[in-house]
């Protein structure tokens, strides 16, 4: 619904893993008759092999808060096409506050952001976990309160979701 409804045409995924959502995202991209591509990055993904060639995926090894492997990603995206940027790589606060202040600014209005596994440090699961993305999402928010439009509706729609406070539209 998200990818329909605001016109996504090109994702960036932080968090491959074996590259199953990279997929699914490029499907979807697919079926749309996008042109766009997904770029998927991650420290160490353990790519299932049937992923790896997809040619609407562009896997990179790296820190995706590197703003090298940034600089590369949003050179290959053309400036007018909708994003939707997922965060779904390190969960520790530190490292999506970084992905945050990096990708946000640089995404356009109406571009798409999801948070995912807010629900970490006791919110309500895994209270061992220590600050997660919940705490950099709201940390974010309050130093940048103009950037971002929170989707309550999306996040609330289906009644249960990993992304508490996750779901956002760039203003």
């Amino acid at each position: 619904e998200i990818f329909f409804e605001h016109g996504i045409e090109w994702v960036i995924e932080t968090g491959s893993r074996h590259g199953g959502s990279a997929l699914f995202f490029a499907d979807l991209l697919r079926n749309a008759g996008s042109e766009g591509r997904v770029f998927s990055i991650d420290y160490q993904p353990a790519l299932d092999p049937r992923v790896m060639n997809d040619p609407k995926i562009s896997f990179i090894t790296g820190d995706s808060a590197d703003p090298t492997i940034v600089r590369h990603v949003m050179q290959a995206i053309p400036s007018n096409k909708k994003r939707f940027l997922i965060l779904d790589s390190d969960h520790s606060a530190a490292h999506v506050r970084r992905e945050l202040d990096i990708w946000v600014p640089l995404l356009r209005t109406g571009d798409y952001l999801l948070v995912e596994d807010t629900v970490v440090n006791g919110h309500p699961v895994r209270p061992e976990h220590g600050p997660g993305p919940m705490e950099a999402i709201q940390a974010y928010l309050k130093d940048n309160p103009d950037q971002l439009k929170h989707d309550l509706a999306r996040e609330q729609k289906f009644g249960a979701t990993f992304a508490v406070n996750g779901y956002f539209i760039k203003l």
